[in-house]
């Protein structure tokens, strides 16, 4: 086993990009003001430029992965990483498409990551190819399957009574009838 390299080195966010997009130049950027830097990773590339992030930055913190409904079977996910040390803020966006949208699970790049990915999938169905226990975390078994995350998700109101609020908006059509 080597020893831990105890000596962290600062990087600027134009460098980061500069050698991701040399090893990937697939990989687009979409803005950098400050010390935040957005790449724009298509999906088989992810695993990739993670790699190089853990590589690039001494101190990389994943901070969170979180999708985004864009509707139409079209999702988002944002990856988010911070370095104390360079106080860059760097996201990643992966496009997905499909009614079972999937991408390469990085948490064993980042093991922080493996509750995110598995949230992820849990609210809204994105799949990660590799990830090593995708059940579910938050839901009821009931909802195994159902993705309350997806702009499409109905709820049956059944459990409303329950939260203490109206049965209906005010202004919605249940209400007036």
């Amino acid at each position: 086993m080597s020893e831990p390299d105890i000596y962290l080195t600062t990087v600027s966010p134009s460098a980061v990009a500069q050698a991701v997009r040399s090893k990937c130049p697939d990989v687009t950027q979409k803005s950098m003001q400050g010390n935040r830097l957005e790449l724009i990773v298509p999906p088989s590339r992810i695993r990739d430029v993670v790699g190089l992030l853990n590589e690039l930055i001494s101190d990389a913190l994943p901070e969170s992965v979180f999708g985004i409904d864009l509707q139409n079977d079209r999702y988002e996910l944002i990856y988010v990483f911070w370095s104390h040390l360079n106080r860059m803020l760097c996201q990643l966006r992966v496009s997905l498409e499909g009614t079972v949208p999937e991408v390469d699970s990085v948490c064993d790049i980042f093991p922080g990551l493996e509750w995110h990915e598995r949230e992820t999938h849990e609210m809204f169905g994105i799949g990660f190819k590799g990830h090593p226990d995708l059940r579910l975390l938050l839901l009821p078994e009931e909802l195994s399957g159902k993705y309350p995350l997806r702009k499409r998700f109905k709820t049956d109101r059944s459990r409303l009574s329950e939260t203490g609020l109206p049965e209906a908006r005010p202004g919605s059509k249940e209400a007036e009838t």
